[in-house]
């Protein structure tokens, strides 16, 4: 996904179960960057704040039964993670940036969907 500003893709993307999400590698304006979880970033989920310096994106947490996950969100210009969920059981996927806050929506089966928000504060 380009901005003006920054690339970033997931390179490699593949599913855990058929019919899963595909995760893999997150390439950041041409290089990898890792998060907690080494090829974890779910490829379809990469969501830029308005000024194209964060990006957010669902990661898998393997400390939680399958399938864990939380959101991520990284300071582009500087190349750090700047704020992460807690994990959880289901899919948690960025949906929007509000200024500093980020809008994302958790799944899981039997409870069905919700939305959360990550205040991430100044950077």
């Amino acid at each position: 996904m380009w901005n003006p500003r920054h690339e970033a893709f997931v390179e490699d993307p593949h599913e855990m179960r058929m019919g899963s999400p595909q995760y893999g590698r997150l390439i950041l304006d041409g290089e990898e960057f890792v998060t907690s979880e080494p090829q974890g970033i779910e490829s379809d989920s990469l969501v830029w704040s308005d000024d194209g310096r964060l990006l957010a994106a669902q990661e898998l947490d393997y400390s939680i039964s399958y399938p864990g996950t939380r959101v991520v969100v990284i300071d582009a210009d500087s190349r750090v993670q700047v704020g992460a969920s807690r994990g959880r059981k289901g899919l948690s996927n960025p949906i929007r940036f509000e200024g500093e806050t980020l809008i994302y929506r958790h799944w899981q089966y039997g409870r069905g969907d919700q939305e959360l928000r990550l205040e991430l504060g100044s950077h």
